[in-house]
């Protein structure tokens, strides 16, 4: 599976071609609480899902991996803490240094930005058991 999600930017928004400068508006549209954050942390929690136990994420961060101002068209590496609570037996494991890789595309003139998560879960093929 692969998520993905698109968010609204907003209308003053200028894009910078400076990676830290990036990373300050993506850390500015994912602020916790509005809309694009939880987003992310939807599909942060469908990305994890098989790692079982109810999901909360902590201590998220960006980083800029790579951006190419020409096309609009980036990479962003989020870290973050994964807290798992397994809800029958009360445990809760801390998963520090949790991290996932995505792929965005900004739109300039619809003042939008897509993106899409790597593939998870089971990508093996039955084709090569046979």
């Amino acid at each position: 599976m692969q998520e993905k999600f698109d968010i609204a930017l907003p209308g003053d928004l200028a894009i910078s071609l400076d990676n830290d400068a990036l990373r300050s508006t993506i850390e500015m549209l994912f602020k916790p609480g509005i809309q694009p954050y939880n987003l992310l942390l939807e599909a942060l929690t469908e990305e994890n899902r098989d790692k079982y136990g109810s999901s909360k994420f902590d201590a998220i961060a960006f980083e800029v991996k790579r951006f190419d101002p020409i096309t609009f068209k980036g990479r962003i590496r989020v870290n973050y803490k994964l807290q798992l609570t397994f809800s029958c037996s009360a445990i809760v494991n801390d998963l520090h240094n949790q991290h996932s890789y995505w792929n965005f595309e900004i739109d300039p003139i619809l003042k939008t930005a897509h993106f899409e998560g790597e593939e998870y879960g089971d990508l093996r093929s039955t084709s090569n058991e046979f």
